[in-house]
């Protein structure tokens, strides 16, 4: 488990789905950044849902809910997964947008990195982003992660950044470890 000053890590369970799907994937601002049409219906949440935790059983790491400490509601996931049909190891990240602009996802981010880095002993990890969804491109900029290139993922353009484990300064944020 990892948890941060006003983040709490757990994992995902089939019950999440609802909400989710509710509060969070089906918001048209996250839609539209996480489906090429836009849109994500309850059967597209139920199966992102599916894949993470099957990634979790298969890898032994993937993406967490991301339980906000002072309300205590599921916000989020933030995590580290394959990125499809290549050996790399990518940064995933969604919030809900009523806790955008809060610094969550820079937070959120540095601990699954310092994680990845320090207790899976990655030597790189990347993260992928359309090219008109600056937040997130200053998420990666915030998280030290340098632009590489541009590539083609789920048929539509891809920014692709990297940071190696040199690269990382994991003392921006403090992390909590526990478990």
């Amino acid at each position: 488990m990892l948890s941060t000053p006003r983040l709490l890590f757990r994992q995902f369970t089939p019950a999440d789905l609802d909400q989710l799907y509710r509060e969070i994937y089906s918001h048209p601002e996250v839609a539209r950044v996480m489906s090429p049409t836009g849109t994500i219906s309850l059967q597209q949440t139920a199966s992102l849902l599916a894949r993470r935790l099957q990634h979790w059983q298969r890898h032994g790491f993937g993406a967490w809910a991301l339980i906000h400490k002072q309300d205590q509601q599921l916000i989020g996931h933030c995590g580290l997964h394959y990125l499809a049909d290549t050996p790399d190891v990518e940064l995933t990240y969604t919030l809900n947008p009523a806790y955008w602009r809060q610094g969550l996802a820079t937070e959120a981010g540095r601990a699954v990195l310092q994680w990845g880095f320090e207790t899976l002993g990655l030597a790189q990890i990347v993260a992928v982003t359309g090219p008109s969804n600056i937040a997130s491109q200053r998420v990666m900029q915030k998280l030290g992660m340098k632009y590489e290139k541009t590539m083609q993922y789920n048929g539509t353009a891809a920014l692709y950044y990297t940071i190696s484990c040199l690269e990382f300064d994991p003392n921006e944020t403090p992390v909590e470890h526990s478990g």
